[in-house]
């Protein structure tokens, strides 16, 4: 049974040690899809565990409008479809998972085969793992977004990226890392 998260997923952003230490918990090659997915490319819980072969081009992920899919969650419509029209796109894969990525798709091309319930489960036992409270996989692609924004990157672009029809969605996410610049910056000034 999945649990309702409290608050916002900005809440719930990883730190980069936080991070780190949950992709160390990653051993199996499908928690490191299913993270990798969420964390470093801002797939929805629901786009990666539907995530199939079918959808790689190159080093990126088209994900389509509509395919057909029998899975527990989509068996009364027949077919899966992303949350939004926006959630329609192209996302590029970073070079470090681009292996990874195909490295699973050649052994499963179907992908996953779990439900995002099972996914959630899986995060949130990977998250034990690594000592972290209070994660479920929107807190991933909520770390994605804020890594984009601290690299930099526009609203705009962030928007397409994660999907999102919103730009105030995005500006949220830039105003989120300009603080926590501005405080560990601030920090450093005031304790050296």
């Amino acid at each position: 049974m999945m649990t309702k998260k409290q608050g916002t997923s900005e809440e719930y952003i990883l730190s980069e040690e936080q991070l780190n230490i949950l992709w160390s918990k990653c051993q199996e090659l499908p928690d490191k899809f299913l993270v990798g997915l969420m964390v470093f490319c801002g797939l929805r819980v629901g786009e990666a565990v539907h995530t199939k072969a079918s959808w790689l081009k190159g080093n990126e992920i088209h994900i389509p409008s509509t395919m057909p899919c029998s899975c527990w969650g989509c068996r009364k419509r027949g077919y899966w479809k992303p949350k939004s029209e926006a959630g329609v796109r192209v996302v590029p894969i970073p070079t470090f998972v681009t292996d990874l990525v195909y490295d699973f798709l050649v052994k499963y091309p179907e992908g996953l085969g779990i439900t995002r319930q099972d996914a959630w489960y899986r995060v949130k036992q990977l998250a034990k793992k690594a000592g972290i409270r209070n994660l479920f996989p929107h807190a991933l692609r909520a770390t994605y977004a804020t890594m984009l924004a601290e690299r930099g990157m526009e609203a705009m672009a962030i928007c397409y990226t994660l999907g999102w029809s919103r730009l105030e969605v995005a500006q949220s996410y830039i105003r989120t890392a300009r603080a926590r610049a501005l405080a560990a910056k601030q920090i450093k000034e005031i304790w050296g």
